[in-house]
């Protein structure tokens, strides 16, 4: 409790602080804990935070008037020992009591009780003043004060890296994104579209999950430098180790060349806030805490008693601060298993990796109660960018092991972990490679190493040669759906328009018992015929009904691809990555969108298509077929056309992904791969399924046949026995050629100009 003297202001504790006068006038200002109101006399409990025990006030029952738990006051009056067998030494008789501010005693949810966690953290303005966790208010202030003097006298520098990063530092994929796009405040305009609020940042960004990207770019700077910065984790957990924000205390030293110096800087620290803390008052009050009964139920762990705090700092204080290899901890876990002196839920293995129970019993019995240090680690087990061990001790000949070490301590486990870092160019990008973050050779050691060492990151996502953090194959967060479903169109009325004179003859190639002038023995032929039968501009007719509906469709077709892409994980990972089964699903599910409304616009151009077409317009086809045919007309081929281009958009998908990875590793926008890369995938996938398609041909073109079982077509399996009987299994092949002369260069333009319009919107996002 603060008191106040006379007209100075000692910082004193006024329930036992010897610098409190005896006797004398005291002022003291507080919230009122409990009262307790008798007849000629009332007692009240105030506490201020400083002090895990309340003061003791002496009031008269008019001065208790008013007075209830939660109530500020200030109160003036004489101090004076309590009478033998209290618990206080003093106690305040009042003078005068006044009453900060109005309180409604009735709502105040704070009373003389136990209260959970759950409750308290419903009351995040009120919860402090529990006197326990007052108390670790003010025992965090104090570490942080020593932390700061410690650093200080050794000339490490401070700093404060920023909160909001790109880099996903740690590379396990759980951070928090940072966006102000609100879903909750989306809402709609009056035509129905949906306004979607900019993303303030123009790349991706997350809260932090380390500092140490920053840290060690900052050590080349000025040698040393520490910070105690907020951290962030999007761990989906419940346990009291995993938290979604907390501080960590992260340093980075230059020029170290060997481990024990790390491992000395961090037992001296510890060492160091261990004195300082038993020797300081609030180190006193949390020992009072722990002997104490009456806090058991505010303090979260109570299980740890007096007596075992105590042994806990004088391990940190003493010792005897044991280091042992993770080769030599492995073989004193199976030596105890197998002297049955413990069981393990997890069997210890050098390949598996130390699991909590296997720390805790290391921690008890080498540490002896007290902190322990593991050393070398196998390297299979830690990120790229940690140096090999120098101690011969701490390989094998099997499995190679770093330079790093976890410190471990009883029940905590693991407490700080650090590593030497690998400097030498040619080791790193061996490593980075063995990682599968590059390629070998992708880098030569004569390139600009601040370009080929990205941030610190088991994200092989992070890596490219200028050092940027975004993927090209992963679409920003930025682009926007109008953009993707542009690059989408231009795109599908790219690849229509620019190879639709050779879809016109694989129409024709596929028709079943067609009319004896409209029988073609190939390409060219059919090409010439026509030219010089129904002239040259026959090639084109139907173009306009491909150009109204490959737009929209198209724009569905590839912003349906990107969504389920990115919903599957098929944008993790970034260009190193291989995701087949995500880019099937994609695109299987984008062409089963695009073909709802691109399917009627397919039926109207075959019908322009065929020889002695009679419509003059695709309106007047589509006027037409719906007159004599029916709406159905325009989806009796829709079941036929997924059987075909569900499996040929997977099989094209799955391939362009595939080819596309290999020719070009880095990710980068390269048109020569993307053509080449959709050209085979498109070619593969079209000599699968042209079965197929010479069934969708059959039941499209059904309305212009003359021959009354053609006509009379309703299925898939009808359509399939029909040319099965009249042409055998060549029938299923009619028009092969041309169909893949015509989807290579089709999927090449598609996919090229997709990507070219992808790349053009991404730079033009990055611009701005």
């Amino acid at each position: 409790m603060l008191c106040q003297v006379e007209n100075a202001s000692p910082l004193a504790f006024a329930s036992s602080d010897p610098d409190c006068p005896s006797s004398g006038t005291l002022r003291v200002n507080g919230f009122v804990r409990t009262v307790r109101k008798q007849k000629r006399v009332a007692f009240a409990a105030v506490s201020d935070g400083s002090s895990l025990e309340s003061l003791q006030v002496v009031l008269s029952p008019e001065q208790a008037e008013g007075l209830s738990t939660g109530i500020a006051v200030t109160i003036t009056g004489r101090w004076k020992l309590s009478p033998a067998g209290k618990e206080q030494t003093h106690e305040l008789h009042a003078e005068e009591v006044q009453v900060l501010g109005q309180h409604d005693v009735s709502t105040y949810p704070l009373q003389k009780k136990y209260h959970t966690p759950e409750f308290l953290r419903g009351l995040p303005h009120l919860r402090s003043r529990l006197p326990f966790n007052s108390l670790l208010l003010r025992l965090r202030s104090q570490l942080v004060s020593q932390l700061t003097e410690y650093f200080s006298k050794r000339d490490f520098v401070q700093t404060h890296p920023p909160v909001i990063t790109s880099s996903d530092c740690e590379g396990a994929g759980e951070v928090f994104v940072v966006s102000t796009d609100n879903p909750l405040l989306k809402h709609q305009q009056q035509d129905g579209s949906s306004i979607n609020h900019k993303i303030f940042f123009h790349s991706q960004k997350y809260l932090t999950v380390s500092s140490q990207l920053h840290l060690e770019a900052l050590a080349q700077s000025v040698g040393k430098v520490w910070t105690l910065s907020p951290a962030f984790r999007a761990e989906k957990s419940d346990t009291p180790r995993h938290l979604s924000e907390f501080y960590m205390l992260e340093a980075e030293v230059a020029f170290v060349e060997k481990l024990d110096e790390i491992m000395d800087l961090i037992e001296d620290m510890l060492r160091a806030l261990a004195l300082g803390l038993k020797a300081s008052r609030v180190g006193q009050e949390l020992l009072h805490a722990r002997a104490s009964s009456s806090w058991g139920k505010d303090i979260e762990n109570s299980s740890v008693t007096q007596e075992a705090l105590i042994t806990r700092w004088n391990g940190f204080i003493h010792g005897p601060w044991p280091r042992i290899t993770y080769i030599d901890a492995i073989k004193r876990l199976e030596a105890a298993v197998a002297q049955d002196k413990i069981t393990f839920k997890f069997a210890p293995s050098f390949h598996s990796g130390l699991q909590a129970e296997h720390e805790r019993f290391l921690a008890e019995t080498v540490g002896q109660g007290g902190p322990i240090f593991i050393t070398d680690y196998p390297r299979a087990q830690k990120p790229f960018y940690m140096a090999p061990s120098t101690d011969e001790t701490g390989s094998t000949d099997a499995e190679p092991t770093v330079a790093c070490f976890d410190l471990l301590v009883p029940e905590i486990c693991e407490l700080a972990g650090g590593s030497m870092r690998e400097h030498r160019l040619s080791q790193l990008l061996e490593s980075m490679d063995d990682h599968g973050l590059i390629r070998r050779g992708q880098f030569t050691e004569t390139q600009n190493t601040a370009n080929t060492i990205p941030p610190i990151s088991n994200d092989p996502s992070t890596l490219t040669t200028s050092g940027s953090l975004e993927c090209y194959e992963s679409l920003p967060p930025n682009f926007s759906l109008s953009a993707n479903m542009l690059a989408g169109a231009f795109a599908g009325i790219a690849e229509h328009s620019v190879m639709y004179p050779i879809d016109l003859l694989k129409t024709r190639m596929q028709v079943v018992n067609p009319s004896p002038t409209a029988v073609y023995t190939g390409i060219s032929n059919a090409m010439i015929t026509i030219s010089r039968v129904e002239g040259f501009r026959t090639l084109w007719r139907g173009l306009s009904s491909v150009v109204l509906g490959a737009g929209p469709a198209h724009a569905v077709y590839f912003a349906s691809y990107e969504a389920v892409k990115h919903a599957m994980g098929g944008n993790e990972g970034g260009k190193h990555e291989h995701h087949p089964l995500a880019a099937a699903v994609s695109g299987a599910s984008a062409t089963i969108a695009s073909d709802a409304l691109m399917n009627p616009f397919d039926v109207i151009k075959q019908r322009m298509q065929l020889h002695g077409s009679i419509y003059k317009s695709i309106g007047h086809c589509a006027k037409t077929v719906f007159r004599t045919e029916g709406f159905t007309a325009f989806y009796v081929s829709y079941p036929t056309t997924l059987c075909m281009t569900v499996p040929f958009t997977a099989l094209q998908f799955m391939a362009y992904e595939s080819i596309s990875k290999t020719m070009n590793p880095t990710g980068r926008y390269d048109p020569y791969t993307h053509c080449a890369a959709g050209g085979l995938a498109g070619g593969f996938a079209a000599g699968l399924t042209t079965p197929l398609d010479v069934i969708k041909t059959l039941l499209q073109t059904r309305g212009t046949a003359t021959d009354l079982e053609l006509r009379n077509v309703s299925g898939l399996w009808q359509a399939a026995a029909i040319i099965k009987r009249r042409d055998g299994y060549r029938g299923f092949f009619r028009g092969l050629k041309p169909r893949i002369i015509t989807t290579m260069p089709s999927t090449a333009i598609c996919w090229s100009a997709y990507e070219m319009a992808k790349a053009f919107f991404i730079a033009r996002n990055e611009s701005r």
